[in-house]
């Protein structure tokens, strides 16, 4: 584990909350799962520092919100759970509130709903803020991934519109 790479522990708690309504169960073969977590956040990477196919702002957002789910998978693996088929962004929803307030993870939750199912443009700055903060729970790399694919840009479409309404 590098550095950049954060251990986060959910607290026990909600781990029993997210088992009495079958959102979360024991884990089955956790190293097999870890390493499964683990190949996918390497594809996930990989997609991102892809130059000659760079994402746009939305698919950045997408692939990094993905990003977030491993790592959060990774964290209840790390305690010996894993994700149901049951409602599994709600459950990512109610672990990840231990760090964000929940009306901005709902949001975020939205953003990538919208630009999933509507193929929408990305648009909430606090949407990105929020994964961005999350991300940095889990590795800074990704968080400044997020910031750089997403932020930035969303940013300057933000500021050109605000300079073009006031002339």
């Amino acid at each position: 584990m590098t550095d950049s790479n954060r251990t986060m522990t959910i607290d026990n708690a909600l781990l029993k909350a997210l088992r009495h309504t079958d959102q979360i169960k024991p884990a089955t073969n956790v190293t097999f799962c870890l390493e499964q977590e683990a190949r996918s956040l390497y594809r996930l990477h990989q997609r991102l520092l892809n130059t000659s196919n760079a994402l746009s702002p939305e698919q950045a957002y997408l692939t990094l919100y993905d990003c977030l789910f491993r790592h959060v998978s990774t964290a209840l693996l790390n305690q010996g759970y894993q994700i149901t088929s049951q409602q599994p962004h709600q459950t990512l929803r109610r672990i990840v509130r231990q760090s964000a307030p929940d009306a901005r993870v709902q949001q975020m939750i939205a953003q990538r709903h919208v630009l999933k199912k509507e193929a929408g443009t990305l648009q909430c700055k606090d949407a990105v803020e929020t994964l961005t903060r999350l991300l940095n729970n889990y590795d800074i790399r990704d968080a400044q991934a997020c910031q750089t694919l997403c932020l930035l840009p969303l940013q300057r479409i933000v500021g050109s519109s605000t300079k073009h309404s006031s002339v």
